[in-house]
């Protein structure tokens, strides 16, 4: 590829319109949105979830794309004026984004896997590292330093307070059946997990409506040439 060549290229006709999004670079982002063959915005962003609109063309709606956080291009969606829900645009075939598409696609039980594979090691790796490095802290042999003391002034003490008595309050005792106390107390282990597994299985499914969206796109684009 050469250097003055787009990294990412998405296209797709929406509502009558011919939309392109190009991505230059992959840290700091040049990104450039072009409707019906006239560039509309060229932007740059490093940020993995920018979202772009025109006030002086509001009829094109908003932009928003998406990229992974080791910063690989995943998907452009345009949002239609008055949308909450936009259609993503068709990646370049056998760029990046297709290569993501098509995995998530044809394997999305392994994708999920790979997904919730991701958040366990989110939580054993700094796990991990916290226990190499304290193994690493004890089994160096220090110096001793005699550090100087540093005197402190005497404070007076404060004034005591009076004491302002409480009423009684009923006492709730509330008993948890042991599996529910076993999920609390490794909450702060399991949530990272689980909800890598949500947001890939919400990810499948969203995938599966765009892919027909995109289809109805493609079939009103061919009507109305």
């Amino acid at each position: 590829m050469a250097s003055d060549d787009p990294l990412q290229t998405w296209e797709l006709r929406v509502e009558g319109r011919s939309h392109r999004v190009e991505v230059y670079g992959s840290v700091s982002r040049r990104i450039q949105w072009w409707v019906d063959g006239d560039l509309v915005l060229e932007r740059r962003s490093a940020d993995d979830k920018p979202r772009f609109s025109l006030k002086e063309r509001p009829e094109l709606g908003s932009l928003t794309l998406r990229f992974s956080g080791l910063g690989k291009p995943r998907r452009a969606t345009v949002v239609a004026p008055g949308q909450l829900a936009g259609i993503d645009l068709d990646p370049e075939p056998g760029s990046p984004a297709a290569a993501y598409e098509d995995r998530v696609r044809a394997h999305p039980r392994r994708y999920a896997l790979i997904e919730t594979a991701g958040g366990v090691a989110a939580v054993v790796v700094p796990i991990l590292v916290t226990v190499l490095l304290a193994r690493l802290a004890f089994s160096i042999a220090w110096p001793d330093w005699d550090l100087p003391r540093v005197p402190f002034p005497d404070l007076p003490d404060l004034p005591s307070l009076p004491s302002v008595p409480l009423p009684d309050l009923p006492n709730f005792e509330i008993s948890l059946p042991g599996w529910v106390r076993e999920v609390l107390d490794k909450s702060e282990y399991v949530l990272p997990i689980v909800i890598a597994y949500v947001l890939a299985r919400r990810e499948i499914a969203r995938r599966r409506k765009q892919d027909e969206l995109r289809a109805r796109a493609r079939d009103r684009g061919r009507d109305a040439e």
